[in-house]
C-alpha cells in the first residue's frame, strides 16, 4: 500500500480508537459540557467530524471508481501543489491555529445524545476508511475530487485522504483539552444514559 494511504489508515484507525476510550465513559452531562459558550462540546465536535467525514467517503468512492474505469493508476511518489500542502499544514493536530467550520458543518445541537453522534462518527470512519483502502494503485494527485460541500474545490484524492485523517486527529486533541479542562464535570449521575 502506498505511504499516504497506509498513514491515512493508520492515522484514522488510530483516532477512532482514541475516540471511543474518551467518549465511552462520559455522561451525557459531561459529553455536552462547553468550556465557553463560543466552544464546542465533545459531542458537538464528535458530530462535527461525523458531518463532514460522513458526506465526503460516498464521493471519494465514486471519484476513485471513475478513475480506476478511465486507467488513472500509478505507483507514485506523488507531488501535492501549494494549496494542497498548506491544507495538510492547517490540519494537522498541531497546526497553525484554529480554522472556523463552514456554517454546513457545524455541530446540529447543543445538547447532543452521545450514543446516536458516536455511531454516526463510527459510520463515516468506516466508509472513509473503505474509500481510502480503495483507492490504492490510483494517481493519488491526479485523481481531483470535488468537495461534498462546494464542487467548484477540488483536491487531489491523496490530499483528501491524508487531510481527513489529520482532520479527525485535529479535533480528537481539541475534545481531549475539553476533557482535560479542569472545570469539566467529573459527576456521572446520567452515565448510560446518553
Amino acid at each position: 500500500m502506498h505511504s499516504d494511504l497506509a498513514s491515512t489508515l493508520a492515522d484514522s484507525r488510530s483516532a477512532t480508537t482514541r475516540w471511543l476510550a474518551l467518549v465511552e465513559p462520559l455522561s451525557s452531562t459531561q459529553a455536552n459540557w462547553r468550556p465557553a459558550p463560543d466552544r464546542w462540546s465533545i459531542a458537538q465536535v464528535l458530530d462535527h467530524l461525523a458531518a463532514t467525514t460522513g458526506p465526503l467517503a460516498p464521493v471519494l468512492l465514486e471519484a476513485g471508481a471513475k478513475a480506476r474505469s478511465a486507467g488513472r493508476f500509478s505507483d507514485g511518489p506523488f507531488r501535492y501543489g501549494p494549496l494542497a500542502r498548506w491544507l495538510l499544514r492547517s490540519l494537522a493536530p498541531a497546526g497553525a491555529r484554529p480554522l472556523p467550520a463552514p456554517k454546513l458543518y457545524r455541530p446540529s445541537a447543543s445538547a447532543l445524545d452521545l450514543a446516536e453522534v458516536t455511531r454516526r462518527f463510527l459510520e463515516a470512519q468506516r466508509a472513509f476508511e473503505s474509500a481510502a483502502e480503495s483507492a490504492e494503485g490510483l494517481d493519488l494527485a491526479r485523481v481531483r475530487v470535488p468537495s461534498p460541500a462546494l464542487r467548484l474545490f477540488r483536491l487531489p484524492l491523496g490530499v483528501w485522504c491524508l487531510s481527513t485523517a489529520a482532520h479527525t486527529l485535529r479535533h480528537l486533541a481539541q475534545a481531549e483539552r475539553v476533557r482535560a479542562d479542569s472545570r469539566f464535570p467529573e459527576d456521572r449521575p446520567d452515565r448510560g444514559q446518553a
